[in-house]
């Protein structure tokens, strides 16, 4: 009776030791598997794979570079809009495809969202005033913007001032004198040094000349 009990006993604890075992394995099994490929975005034609060279940077296709470019960002940050939105906005200036100020700015928050660098939350910030600008109908709110963006370029130096006011006005479509369009002239060729600035000025000067006769 007492070895029929130590092999029951003996037989008992190698079946849990077993079953311990075998729990062990399922749980390993249900882990959830990463495919060793990269999936590029889907179209309606193919669902394929898309294997990627190690030099694809160097792919002479501008389309199937960035087909790479969109599978290392999907391997890289997750099948997620932003990384199609990139993607998207790189095709359509490979294929020569006007892009809308929608899909400019949605572009460039996606490269501030994944990469949330200076340079790229500058260049984004740069957009939104742009687009507030343009859409604003209030000189205050417009010459708010101007001299802000102005004196980030260049410094709060005294041209930056004469060219704000003047462009206020603008926006508002109130007359500026040729003296202080004039000053206006010099301040932007200060800054930005473009000939067709500088005939202009050259031309303001002969009529304030003739004006004065």
């Amino acid at each position: 009776m007492k070895t029929t009990t130590l092999f029951l006993l003996f037989y008992l604890l190698c079946f849990l030791g077993m079953s311990i075992f075998i729990g062990c394995g399922d749980t390993e099994d249900t882990k959830e598997t990463i495919p060793s490929g990269l999936i590029a975005e889907q179209t309606e034609d193919t669902d394929n794979r898309i294997e990627i060279p190690h030099n694809w940077y160097k792919t002479r296709d501008p389309n199937l570079r960035n087909d790479y470019f969109l599978a290392i960002l999907i391997n890289q940050f997750g099948d997620i809009p932003e990384v199609h939105t990139i993607a998207a906005y790189q095709r359509k200036q490979i294929q020569g495809i006007p892009v809308t100020i929608d899909e400019r700015t949605a572009y460039l928050e996606a490269h501030a969202r994944l990469w949330p660098n200076e340079k790229n939350l500058r260049a984004l910030k740069a957009h939104q005033d742009d687009r507030e600008m343009q859409q604003t109908k209030d000189p205050e709110v417009f010459a708010r913007i101007l001299r802000s963006q102005l004196i980030e370029q260049f410094g709060d130096v005294p041209e930056v001032h004469i060219i704000v006011e003047v462009e206020k006005k603008f926006k508002a479509d109130e007359v500026v004198p040729d003296d202080e369009y004039l000053a206006y002239l010099k301040a932007r060729f200060h800054l930005y040094r473009d000939e067709d600035t500088l005939r202009e000025i050259q031309e303001v000067e002969v009529r304030l000349k003739n004006d004065d006769k």
